[in-house]
């Protein structure tokens, strides 16, 4: 499905596809909407899996995410090792979590992201790296919350019919 609010793409963007590197691989990416207030707002949300280890017990990892509102001085934000306390149900390897405060002004197109392992918080010694891109299909500056949520239910009511006409 094309969602999309506030933006018209260029038909030569393509849609980032999941990677996997000799590390990481990815689990899950988006732009997180707040859609609290009549402009929203984003953030970045990024789910990775550490799927073959590193040399160190416990590395000091770190997202560098382009910022919308000035390339130049891209968001460093120390990624999250997440917990599993259900035994029977363990992650089968470690997975990490970014999440950027509010991102500003965001807009429509392809933005970089890239996830690095380093041996400790000093960060002298870079363990592995991983990078993608994060396809933003939403305009904070032309898309509002009653336009947003008009075409999330929207495209709610399509996925739900597609659902049921493959059942």
């Amino acid at each position: 499905m094309n969602f999309s609010c506030g933006c018209l793409f260029d038909k030569s963007i393509k849609e980032p596809h999941f990677k996997k590197s000799k590390h990481f691989e990815d689990l899950s990416a988006s732009f997180a909407i707040n859609a609290k207030k009549e402009q929203l707002g984003a953030h970045y949300s990024w789910l990775l899996q550490l799927h073959r280890p590193l040399d160190v017990k416990e590395p000091y990892v770190e997202a560098t995410l382009e910022n919308p509102t000035d390339p130049s001085r891209p968001f460093l934000v120390p990624a999250i090792q997440l917990e599993n306390n259900d035994a029977d149900n363990s992650f089968p390897h470690p997975r990490y979590y970014v999440l950027t405060p509010d991102v500003g002004g965001l807009n429509c197109g392809l933005y970089k992201m890239k996830i690095t392992a380093y041996a400790d918080k000093s960060r002298s010694r870079v363990l592995a790296e991983h990078d993608n891109q994060l396809l933003s299909r939403i305009n904070t500056d032309t898309c509002y919350k009653a336009e947003f949520m008009e075409r999330m239910n929207a495209a709610a009511r399509q996925a739900e019919q597609d659902w049921e006409k493959r059942q």
